[in-house]
């Protein structure tokens, strides 16, 4: 259709869960738009998180690991250490039990990193070898 709205029109619909009659009517009768409608709808609903999610992933309520250290070194006010203890056991945070375990044990942490390491740079130079061999 000739007369198609711009696309920045269409958007702005969608992020405001909204159609204008004029442009839901030239929506009905353009397939074009129709179309493109559908696929910012689809990929909004896509981009839809919810606050749980959202905290989760951005760690929001994650103390830094100062304050973890402070925790094992029982170093922190009552309040904060049932703050800690709840963020480890009840809402059982992996991120905060992990750093918790690395605070607790920091030389194994690092013979594990460095393992790894040495068996990537191995994995690595083998795979240079054999490259090179087939050549």
């Amino acid at each position: 259709m000739s007369s198609c709205p711009p696309v920045k029109s269409l958007v702005a619909a969608v992020e405001r869960d909204d159609l204008d009659v004029e442009l839901a009517d030239h929506v009905e009768l353009c397939e074009a738009c129709a179309s493109i409608l559908a696929s910012l709808r689809e990929e909004s609903e896509g981009l839809t998180i919810s606050v749980g999610d959202l905290w989760v992933r951005e760690r929001i309520s994650c103390p830094h690991r100062d304050i973890l250290s402070a925790y094992l070194e029982r170093g922190l006010g009552e309040l904060e250490m049932d703050y800690i203890r709840f963020h480890l056991e009840v809402v059982d945070c992996p991120f905060c039990q992990a750093e918790l375990g690395e605070l607790e044990d920091p030389d194994a942490r690092r013979a594990e990193r460095l393992a790894r390491v040495m068996d990537d740079s191995l994995r690595r130079s083998a795979a240079v070898i054999g490259e090179i061999k087939r050549r």
